[in-house]
């Protein structure tokens, strides 16, 4: 995380970078493809997983 986010741009401050970390944060969970995961962001992944806890439930 430090290389992709806190490092991989120059802020004028760390005010400035913690502005940016809950964009950051919502593109990593929901945007980013992880390979582990078929290239899916991993919320997607884990909407699918609790959608498929719901089905086996009823």
């Amino acid at each position: 995380m430090l290389r992709e986010w806190a490092y991989a741009i120059p802020y004028r401050s760390s005010d400035s970078r913690n502005r940016d970390l809950a964009r950051y944060l919502d593109w990593y969970n929901t945007g980013r493809p992880h390979y582990a995961l078929a290239k899916q962001p991993p919320a997607k992944r884990l909407s699918q997983l609790l959608n498929n806890v719901l089905r086996n439930d009823n």
